[in-house]
């Protein structure tokens, strides 16, 4: 527990200096901290932008407006520097930027909190902060559906048995499953795309506390020049919807990592011993302190695990903001630990991934064995369609004859060709998933 001593005085000090327990004040700021430090330069942008607001209704002079930035601009000169760092009896961000503007500037520096809460503030960093976030993981997550896009070219025609219930089911190929989570990429970039565009990019600042002020600010003047879309209009819903956005995010981000866990989970089922459908590369690869044998794929268990974490986390901020009334509560800022966890999670397994895909070659001489007959059962039964019979009593004729399948492998290339519908074995579709990872990659 953290010792006593003397609290410096906080700007919400009247006029008799209270001296905060620093038990309390460890708990309140403690961990917080860690969080806000990383958010100082979208706080810093943010100040500055509302401090241009105030000189355009009047409320600061020109000069006034000038001293600010440059003051705002040594915040970030000495944050860069390593040399802005927040402290427990510091309470936010926030708060330390001003207290800074205030002792280098006197006057103005007490202006630049004119009509803005502590409580918006949060809001429009958290909104910044994300955007960013928002677009880093999604070049992220298009550079991994470029390696498997790049992999499935690769290994198209490559066979491999498909499994429903765990079982054998029917012919496939390396390139169709590796193009699979290309798609499935694909389709969890899109939805983070529009959970930023659609909720993360509008502003809130500028509805105080949550109930406005008496000025009459141009809160879309103010937008425009903090590059939101649009203006989070109700000032109480700006402050209801916090959790809510982040949340949303978060559950992008679960869609992204349950992509990765079905990859992670083919990949090691795949890699056993038992299969031994695809080679890894030391590289990648792990051993054990005792069992000098062992090759273990580690990478992938842990992208596997690491998906719960971020389940988890999700519903960590769905949980706290349950059963509170309208308005600002101080246990908002627990959203901000499973929040970092979760993009920090997500992205790394990314990462990670693009890494294992590089680095495993599929054994094809394996997979070519692993082509039993009873796998194209289906397709002999098709073949009598063809011919005129009903696809019922094929489906009887083959299935009281299986043993009586037999496939060549050349056979074997030529059911895999002609699957020509879309999506099918034989037509992929590769250069068109290859123009919409780069449609994808030039929206922000």
């Amino acid at each position: 527990m953290p010792k006593k001593k003397t609290i410096k005085r906080k700007i919400w000090f009247k006029k008799k200096v209270v001296e905060l327990d620093p038990h309390v004040e460890d708990y309140n700021s403690g961990e917080d901290i860690l969080y806000d430090q990383l958010m100082i330069p979208n706080d810093v942008f943010a100040s500055r932008m509302y401090a241009r607001l105030l000189q355009k209704h009047k409320i600061i002079t020109k000069k006034e407006l000038g001293q600010l930035e440059k003051g705002l601009d040594e915040i970030l000169s000495l944050y860069k520097a390593g040399k802005f760092q927040l402290k427990v009896e510091d309470e936010d961000c926030h708060t330390k930027i001003e207290e800074y503007l205030i002792s280098k500037l006197g006057q103005a520096g007490k202006k630049i909190h004119t009509a803005r809460s502590r409580n918006d503030q949060v809001l429009v960093m958290m909104r910044l902060y994300l955007k960013e976030r928002s677009i880093g993981l999604r070049k992220t997550a298009l550079k991994l559906a470029k390696d498997l896009l790049k992999a499935a070219k690769k290994y198209e025609f490559i066979p491999m048995p498909g499994y429903t219930h765990m079982q054998k089911a029917m012919p496939t190929t390396v390139g169709t499953w590796l193009a699979a989570f290309v798609e499935s990429l694909l389709d969890d970039t899109r939805l983070l795309k529009a959970v930023t565009d659609n909720l993360v990019d509008q502003n809130p600042l500028g509805s105080g506390a949550g109930y406005g002020s008496p000025f009459d600010f141009d809160r879309d003047w103010l937008s425009k020049q903090l590059g939101f879309k649009r203006t989070q209009n109700n000032v109480i819903y700006c402050q209801n919807s916090r959790g809510k956005i982040e949340g949303m995010v978060l559950e992008a981000c679960v869609q992204i990592m349950l992509t990765l866990n079905k990859l992670a989970s083919d990949l090691l089922f795949y890699t056993t011993q038992e299969f031994h459908f695809f080679d890894i590369s030391d590289s990648i690869a792990t051993g054990s302190s005792i069992m000098p044998q062992k090759k273990n794929l580690d990478a992938a268990e842990l992208v596997r695990g690491r998906t719960a974490t971020v389940v988890s986390c999700k519903n960590e901020i769905t949980m706290n903001i349950m059963n509170k009334i309208s308005g600002y509560h101080r246990d908002g800022q627990e959203i901000k630990r499973p929040l970092f966890l979760g993009l920090k999670y997500t992205e790394t397994s990314l990462e990670v991934m693009s890494v294992i895909i590089k680095n495993i070659k599929p054994r094809k001489d394996i997979l070519e064995k692993a082509m039993t007959p009873e796998l194209f059962a289906a397709h002999k039964a098709f073949e009598q369609v063809k011919k005129g019979v009903t696809f019922r009593d094929a489906y009887i004729e083959v299935g009281a004859n299986l043993d009586k399948i037999k496939v060549t492998p050349e056979e074997i290339k030529k059911m895999l060709h002609e699957s020509t519908h879309q999506g099918g074995t034989g037509n992929l579709g590769l250069a068109k998933l290859e123009k919409e990872i780069a449609t994808l990659s030039r929206t922000k």
